[in-house]
């Protein structure tokens, strides 16, 4: 009986991490001062929520991305970052916070969503490659949108 349950669990787990990932194509965008180029991911939602891994539960998010350029190899330093995912869109309709504590966590969430990043993002024709560095207080981490995409341009 414990080596099926087991096995279900074990089943429901490996079924709850499909489908999630970069994807393959990014949106370019002209704007004001340059580019801003659109990364999309979808992501699982935490193991600890049950549900969510038997329902295979996600959500999407963007990494949205400030160059002067989308020609040749674009220095880290050169770029900003700012990640949005469906939580914050949701976030963004609701009022304000006008209380102390609700500003200043705001104010942390919005630092959180714009990592430092080292490493070069290479445009070349319609693909972009992004080799990145998220850097933190102590120590630096892979990018989670590291990785090859197909440029679409919108208007």
């Amino acid at each position: 009986m414990r080596t099926t349950v087991s096995w279900l669990l074990l089943a429901f787990a490996l079924a709850g991490c499909a489908d999630t990932g970069n994807k393959p194509d990014a949106t370019v965008t002209r704007a004001s001062d340059g580019y801003e180029v659109t990364l999309y991911a979808t992501r699982g939602l935490m193991v600890h929520d049950p549900v969510s891994l038997i329902f295979n539960r996600s959500y999407e998010l963007e990494s949205r991305i400030q160059v002067p350029s989308i020609e040749g190899r674009i220095d880290a330093s050169e770029a900003s970052v700012y990640e949005v995912s469906e939580f914050d869109k949701a976030a963004e309709k609701k009022p304000p916070p006008t209380s102390p504590v609700d500003l200043g966590l705001r104010e942390q969430h919005e630092k959180d969503r714009r990592p430092r990043i080292t490493g070069e993002l290479v445009f070349s024709g319609n693909t972009l490659t992004v080799n990145v560095q998220a850097v933190g207080q102590s120590s630096a981490s892979p990018y989670p949108f590291n990785g090859t995409y197909r440029l679409k341009r919108r208007k």
